[in-house]
Formats: structure tokens, C-alpha cells, sequence
């Protein structure tokens, strides 16, 4: 019994300093870990954000190619978006949208208006004034078969007349997010 009294003896509990260290060391390895939820909470904000985008970019491109032909006022749809003074739509940065009730009695303008409550802050998240929303429509042709066009070729090679015997017309949809860090751009033939 005497030799059990002897160990116990020499067992010691933990110091202040050996629990003060243990501390530290759990409590870093929770701090990290708070900021590697931190930053995939935010990873996956954004690839959120860019998958909307991605959709709503696609929607565009598909309202112009699917109404095309549809005509108003003696233009055709694409030819509408040419005409105007920007030669496209354009929405302004953190836009809040519009109301469900359409005024417009013109297809044009009842689709700028979609496209208005599509990429308003109802389902993208505005994050500065770069957030911009574009779509330009661009009409090329050669010199020599068809004059008229904003974009020419002036290389008179067969290939190029062969190309561009009629007028070709072209969108790009612009979407920036983040205040303008990210990009998403998508061009498209319209006819």
C-alpha cells in the first residue's frame, strides 16, 4: 500500500500553462475553420449569382433569335434595337425593375420590360454602380454587296463577299457583376 501512495504521489494535474496553451491551439483550429465556412458561404453567393446570370443571358439571346421576325412599326425586332440611339438595351446599375402591369402595346418594348424585371435586384444582387446590363446588336456587311452597314469589310477577297453578301446581324449580351469584377459576355447570331 505504501507503493501506491508513492505513485499517486507523483502525479500531477495539468499546470495553468499546459491548459492555456491547449486553449489557444483548439481555438485557432476554430478560427480557421469559421473562415473556411466563411469564405464557401461566399464561394457559393457568387457562383449563385453567376448561374443566374448565366440563365438570363441565355433567355436574351433566345428572345431575340425566337422573335426575329416579329415586326412593329414596319422593323423587325432586331432592326428596333438597331435603330435606337444606344443600338441596344441598356439597364442602368442596381435597377429595382419595373411593375408586372405592362403599359406598352408593342412587342419591342413589352420585352425591354421583361428584360428590365429579369436583370433587376429582384434576382441579381446589385453590389455597385459597374453592375451593368447591356446588349448591343451589331449588322455587318462588305462594302461592295451591301452598303449601309455600322460594321464593313473593306477586304475585297471572295471569301469575305461570299461571307458577308447579306447583312449579318450579331448580339452581345454584357452582364458585370460583383461592381464589375466579373464578367459575362455572350455573342450570338440573330439571323
Amino acid at each position: 500500500m505504501i507503493g501506491l501512495y508513492n505513485k499517486s504521489k507523483n502525479i500531477l494535474g495539468l499546470t495553468l500553462i499546459e491548459a492555456l496553451v491547449s486553449v489557444v491551439i483548439v481555438g485557432i483550429g476554430f478560427i480557421s475553420i469559421f473562415q473556411m465556412v466563411n469564405y464557401s458561404i461566399r464561394s457559393i453567393d457568387v457562383s449563385g449569382e453567376r448561374t443566374k446570370s448565366n440563365f438570363l443571358v441565355s433567355m436574351v439571346a433566345e428572345d431575340l433569335m425566337a422573335d426575329k421576325d416579329q415586326e412593329y412599326g414596319g422593323k423587325k425586332f432586331y432592326e428596333h434595337l438597331l435603330g435606337t440611339t444606344n443600338k441596344g438595351w441598356r439597364m442602368g446599375s442596381c435597377s429595382s425593375g419595373t411593375s408586372s402591369n405592362s403599359n406598352y402595346t408593342n412587342a419591342p418594348q413589352n420585352k425591354m420590360q421583361k428584360w428590365d424585371n429579369r436583370f433587376s435586384q429582384k434576382r441579381i444582387k446589385c453590389k455597385g454602380p459597374n453592375d451593368i446590363k447591356a446588349l448591343k446588336i451589331f449588322d455587318i456587311c462588305h462594302s461592295s454587296v451591301s452598303p449601309g452597314c455600322n460594321y464593313v469589310g473593306a477586304n475585297d477577297s471572295k471569301y469575305e463577299r461570299q461571307l458577308y453578301y447579306n447583312k449579318r446581324h450579331f448580339g452581345r449580351m454584357e452582364v458585370n457583376l460583383n461592381n464589375g469584377a466579373k464578367r459575362k459576355y455572350i455573342y450570338f447570331q440573330i439571323n
